[in-house]
């Protein structure tokens, strides 16, 4: 099998293009990085209070590096559950990365092992980088971004793994607000249209309005259906 861009449909970029995409992808990872440096914290600090010691927190965020699944094992640890049932808490959480691989995996190259290296870079933030305006993905800027991500999340779990901070410490020091602000800016990246900024405050709206009324579960839905109805209304 060849290693050729143009294989996957993407042709090969010169080495000033490639060098340009990988700082762009860098650049691009740092504000998402804050914040998940910040997120990392507090599963470090979790992660200790349900018996894990550093290494094993820090090795786990290493080789899992998905915030959602880890901090979901740990709590099925934390409330008398076994490492069966936290994998498979996990596990589940993590199956919407298959949709994800399928995207992205004309983007990636090389054989079967390689590509399987560098998909473990994928997460929310990194596809959001790599993504084009057509529908394709930047090789480059995902493994840019996810190797600045990884580094971002390992450290922060390791800070919070060693650190002096508590559990208590996460809601004082307002660590338990990152994950809101990690979509907003997951969200920002995607409003670049006027109609793409009315759809997104439209669905704000909307999901504001019923979590006040204490229907966040359908805020949710009636959020994804406006994102929806306005793509397919944009093609």
């Amino acid at each position: 099998m060849t290693d050729s861009g143009a294989e996957r449909g993407r042709p090969a970029a010169p080495a000033d293009t490639r060098r340009a995409a990988w700082i762009a992808g860098a650049r691009a990872a740092v504000p998402f990085t804050v914040a998940i440096f910040a997120f990392g914290i507090s599963f470090g600090v979790l992660a200790r209070g349900a018996g894990f010691d550093a290494l094993a927190a820090t090795s786990m965020s290493g080789l899992v590096f998905v915030g959602s699944s880890q901090f979901a094992a740990v709590s099925v640890i934390v409330n008398g559950g076994g490492w069966a049932a936290a994998a498979l808490a996990g596990t589940l959480l993590n199956l919407r990365y298959l949709v994800m691989g399928f995207a992205i995996l004309p983007a990636l190259r090389g054989g079967r092992a390689r590509r399987a290296v560098e998909s473990q870079l994928v997460i929310e933030e990194s596809w959001a980088i790599a993504s084009d305006a057509d529908g394709r993905f930047d090789r480059v800027r995902l493994l840019s971004s996810g190797v600045v991500l990884w580094l971002g999340w390992v450290l922060g779990t390791l800070l919070g793994a060693v650190g002096p901070l508590k559990a208590v410490d996460i809601l004082t020091y307002g660590l338990d607000a990152v994950s809101p602000v990690l979509f907003f800016l997951l969200l920002a990246l995607h409003l670049g249209t006027p109609r793409k900024r009315t759809a997104a405050l439209t669905a704000a709206a909307c999901a504001l309005l019923l979590t006040a009324v204490a229907v966040p579960d359908t805020a949710i839905a009636v959020a994804c259906l406006i994102a929806v109805v306005w793509t397919w209304r944009a093609r």
